[in-house]
């Protein structure tokens, strides 16, 4: 039997909430928890004075001492959860989130549902894509540059200031087809020793 003093922090008298995370960096521990205005249960209190509210993850999602992904609800997801406490409803605990109507991303509308996006708050974003013959992945920064892997098995890359490979050791390029490089001013090559080897003409033109 279950003693009465913990009957409401045993799950016994669980109530559930709808609400929007509110606030999302000033957690104190620095653990993914929120900040939710649960409706109906918190509309006449304060961002400020709200509590904590925990998160669960998935299994895929999980994080220990530091290692693992890191959690990140964005502030204004619509959630749904449970109040540990029951009816005292001091301990929130977010379930699960719930997409509204203009949570849509304009990048997935057009091979919606095959194209996976994921977009943060600045502007980064990757995408996914399994759209038959037309299979790609994509990284981009905010500023532009970006990385497309296409459903050739083609690679375009796009960088919109400097490019910099440092190698510590070798490094070994082998062009099965025809290479060409372009410059627009300068070029610079600087080597102990430079071998150039070709098995039909050299041409230099000044």
């Amino acid at each position: 039997m279950i003693p009465k003093t913990y009957v409401d922090f045993y799950g016994d008298s669980v109530r559930w909430f709808v609400g929007h995370v509110v606030d999302v960096e000033k957690d104190p521990l620095k653990i993914g928890r929120v900040k939710v205005k649960a409706l109906g249960v918190y509309d006449n209190i304060d961002d400020e004075h709200l509590p904590w509210a925990q998160i669960t993850v998935p299994v895929t999602a999980g994080i220990h001492k530091g290692v693992g992904q890191n959690l990140g609800i964005v502030k204004g997801t619509q959630v749904f959860g449970i109040f540990l406490d029951g009816q005292n409803s001091q301990l929130p605990l977010v379930l699960g989130c719930i997409p509204k109507k203009e949570d849509t991303n304009s990048k997935a509308l057009d091979n919606y549902p095959l194209n996976k996006v994921y977009e943060t708050e600045s502007g980064h974003y990757k995408e996914y894509d399994d759209t038959k013959d037309k299979e790609r992945i994509r990284e981009q920064h905010k500023s532009g540059t970006y990385y497309e892997l296409r459903a050739d098995g083609s690679r375009v890359t796009v960088v919109k200031k400097d490019d910099i490979l440092l190698v510590s050791g070798d490094v070994t390029i082998i062009v099965q087809g025809n290479a060409s490089i372009s410059c627009v001013n300068d070029v610079t090559l600087t080597a102990k020793n430079v071998d150039i080897n070709a098995s039909e003409n050299i041409k230099l033109n000044s």
